[in-house]
């Protein structure tokens, strides 16, 4: 990497879910981050009630295709965070817990790629009626908010953009991440990537200057990290077909 790029911590995680079971592997290693708004479908999918899901969906729905952190923070407040987190400790084998100071503690779970990857992978391999219809709003997040991971799953698999789920998170231009599962007949394949760019002044001064509008905001991140997020996505892709 050259240039800006080389200031990015860029983790990248693989996975596939098939008869032959579930796998997932690190492809490139990077320091645990905050996830941001990338866990959302798996704490959505920890928080599922077992009967009616009217209220869940009212809060998933959004919270999923848009990002929505308010409908994120009532769940976690209406089901408890650590309930969340052990939840999908138990379901995926993955422990986590949350940083410390600022944002709302959803959105400071600290994750590594190879972690996501083996979260999402169990995540993928729920048939459950909750998991699908995650998967299926994933399936629906606006291009505006893929940060060009749904065009590299395309590009590398053969495959319909339609057919392409993903869930980013972004935070003050130092975070991006990203995932993408493509679900094809009898096997699902998925990467996980973590970016973190150590903020200085032209990240803070991009930030700021942005903070006003989310779609402002969303490009800043894409100008500082959608290179190394979409590099990502294609190594953990081209590394999930071969395991």
């Amino acid at each position: 990497m050259t240039g800006s790029l080389a200031r990015i911590a860029v983790g990248v995680g693989a996975f596939a879910v098939d008869r032959a079971g579930v796998r997932w592997c690190e492809a490139r290693s990077a320091p645990r981050v905050r996830g941001a708004s990338v866990v959302k479908p798996l704490l959505f999918w920890a928080g599922a009630p077992a009967g009616e899901r009217a209220g869940w969906e009212a809060l998933a729905r959004p919270a999923v295709t848009v990002s929505d952190n308010d409908a994120t923070a009532e769940l976690w407040s209406l089901v408890g965070g650590e309930r969340l987190l052990a939840t999908v400790r138990d379901r995926t084998g993955v422990a986590w817990r949350t940083g410390a100071g600022g944002e709302h503690p959803a959105l400071r779970v600290l994750v590594t790629a190879g972690e996501l990857a083996r979260a999402y992978a169990a995540f993928a391999a729920d048939g459950g009626p909750a998991a699908v219809r995650l998967r299926d709003w994933m399936r629906a997040v606006p291009p505006a908010q893929a940060f060009g991971a749904r065009e590299v799953a395309c590009d590398v698999l053969g495959v319909a953009a339609a057919t392409v789920a993903v869930k980013c998170g972004w935070f003050g231009v130092e975070r991006a991440h990203a995932v993408a599962l493509v679900e094809q007949p009898g096997r699902t394949v998925g990467a996980a990537v973590t970016t973190y760019r150590p903020p200085d002044a032209a990240s803070r001064a991009a930030c700021a200057a942005a903070e006003a509008s989310a779609e402002r905001l969303i490009e800043a991140h894409d100008r500082f990290a959608g290179p190394a997020l979409r590099a990502g996505i294609r190594l953990g892709l081209q590394a999930a077909v071969d395991l």
